[in-house]
């Protein structure tokens, strides 16, 4: 498996039909998630399996017949469709309760992405101005922030337990930063600038 293959790369790797290459990453990156978050909603490793290949396969389809939009970020985009098949199933066997919630919009949503430059010079700016409120809390907030992720994403890049991990850590941080902005008020001039 090649693990410089980048998450943007994907989708062309799956038109060159390279899926050797891209299947074992989106297995390592996604299927742990979409199996933990099935498992702790009634359900078993089986159907994660189940619901991880019929997702698999309409992402595939969406790349090669050019109907997947590319401004979502394919781990977060698949593991949205896991979610949403599981629900789908679980409707028709109404005794498997959830234990997160899903928002219905959120596969809907697009990202706005800023220049990459900006990007680079206000990471660099929250990361020199914020370093007291800690690596993981600046990684979270620029992810938030600056890149516009959705919650899906940033759960699997940062490795939590579910959406709802990244809400309250993402709440969390949020607070942190604001006690050190009340405490150093002259942050609020540098990051008008």
């Amino acid at each position: 498996m090649n693990t410089e293959i980048k998450e943007d790369d994907i989708p062309t790797y799956i038109k060159q039909g390279k899926d050797r290459e891209v299947v074992p990453l989106l297995y390592k990156k996604v299927f742990p998630v979409v199996e933990r978050y099935i498992i702790r909603n009634s359900g078993k490793k089986d159907d994660a399996l189940d619901v991880f290949q019929d997702a698999l396969m309409l992402l595939y389809r969406q790349i090669i017949e050019n109907t997947f939009n590319s401004k979502y970020k394919v781990y977060g985009y698949l593991y949205k469709i896991c979610t949403y098949k599981w629900i789908n199933k679980a409707k028709k066997n109404s005794k498997i309760s959830f234990i997160e919630s899903i928002e219905d919009d959120a596969v809907q949503e697009e990202f706005d992405m800023p220049e990459v430059s900006q990007i680079n010079v206000d990471e660099n700016l929250i990361r020199k101005l914020f370093s007291p409120i800690g690596e993981k809390c600046i990684e979270l907030l620029t992810y938030t922030i600056y890149n516009n992720l959705l919650m899906e994403d940033i759960m699997i890049r940062m490795e939590l337990n579910s959406v709802s991990a990244v809400k309250m850590q993402s709440k969390r941080c949020k607070e942190k930063l604001v006690k050190e902005i009340e405490k150093n008020p002259a942050l609020i001039d540098l990051l008008r600038k």
